[in-house]
């Protein structure tokens, strides 16, 4: 399998492009934007010269998970240039020239899918890519391209180019998993001790190479209940606590899950958004088909039918997966984790 260019490309590049907007300055430039927006087949918004182009970018760069510019790369990287911040929440820019001949990523290649989305777009325009990245012009291993395919978060963006720079040197890459592997290791990466290497593992702080780059899978869902109109610092505090003496990273957590009659409870939704974790409900009929044993309350069951809602929430929102932190409780607020089963995939 070669990881610079993952399988299935088409299929990952449209799940990837769901908001896209598109910014064009000339008559050329205009009917390939038409163009472009018949054949995404998503959420395209386009550039109609009503304000300011800057405007349209500031507004836009922030909510699309891509933006192409029909015109010079120079205009591009002046206009985006104030608006960068971080590789993991950047989105993908690609330029394009207005004859649509070339197809440019020149932010976010990898962690944003610039680089498979401009390999899309040259195919169904006619065409060429011109990738510039190391890795992929290598052909070599490309971690950060790996981390999406295999569903983990990166702790540290910066190990990033730590890994890429020993893997263009041709040095081997350790790699230590608290999960099985599963396919063809790639021939960059080694199981034998390594100054440099990769750990896959819940915990962010798992440190068994002299620079290591950790992965987080996001596999756990946190299941909550609390008191009615409980305070978001002492919700927070509970939660953040009970993670770190687990051992287990925020960034683990795929989502929160609880009693939908906990849907519109402040502390819960205020975590959600400052965590970006999404937030899902499910009613006291959905919770109690959940097979599994579980720590029963009867008071719960009085109050909301169900008898379990931090463990059963948890349970059915990761595809009935194995808790790993049973029911536990402090000051109103309880919680437990539910772990998906999960391997290190290649």
């Amino acid at each position: 399998m070669i990881l610079h260019l993952p399988i299935c490309l088409g299929r990952q590049v449209r799940r990837k492009m769901n908001n896209v907007a598109i910014i064009s300055f000339t008559n050329n430039g205009r009917e390939l934007a038409n163009r472009l927006t018949e054949f995404l087949g998503c959420k395209v918004f386009k550039y109609e010269g009503k304000e300011k182009a800057q405007d349209f970018l500031n507004e836009k760069f922030c909510c699309c998970d891509t933006i192409i510019f029909i015109g010079a790369v120079g205009i591009a990287t002046r206009m985006i240039s104030k608006l960068i911040k971080s590789k993991d929440v950047d989105p993908a820019v690609i330029v394009i020239d207005e004859l649509g001949k070339y197809v440019i990523p020149i932010l976010s290649g990898h962690l944003g899918g610039g680089n498979e989305s401009s390999i899309e777009l040259a195919r169904l325009i006619g065409a060429q890519e011109v990738i510039t990245t190391a890795t992929d012009i290598n052909k070599k291993f490309a971690v950060d391209i790996w981390t999406k395919y295999a569903g983990c978060k990166i702790a540290d963006i910066s190990k990033i180019k730590v890994i890429s720079s020993a893997v263009l040197r041709n040095e081997k890459i350790g790699i230590y998993s608290g999960f099985p592997f599963d396919g063809v290791m790639p021939d960059e990466l080694t199981l034998d001790k390594t100054k440099i290497g990769i750990c896959v593992s819940l915990n962010d702080r798992l440190s068994p190479y002299e620079e290591t780059l950790n992965l987080v899978p996001q596999i756990i869902t946190l299941g909550v209940g609390c008191r009615k109109d409980m305070k978001s610092e002492i919700f927070e505090q509970f939660i953040l606590r009970t993670l770190a003496e687990n051992n287990i990273s925020i960034l683990s957590i795929e989502k929160i899950a609880s009693i939908d009659l906990k849907k519109d409870e402040k502390c819960i939704l205020d975590f959600s958004e400052k965590y970006n974790i999404p937030f899902v409900t499910y009613t006291a009929e959905e919770l109690n088909q959940v097979e599994g044993q579980f720590s029963a309350s009867e008071f719960v069951k009085k109050i909301t039918g169900v008898d379990n809602v931090c463990e059963r929430s948890a349970v059915k929102n990761s595809e009935n997966g194995a808790i790993i932190l049973s029911k536990t409780c402090q000051n109103g607020v309880t919680i437990a984790l539910a772990k998906k089963d999960w391997k290190c995939k290649f």
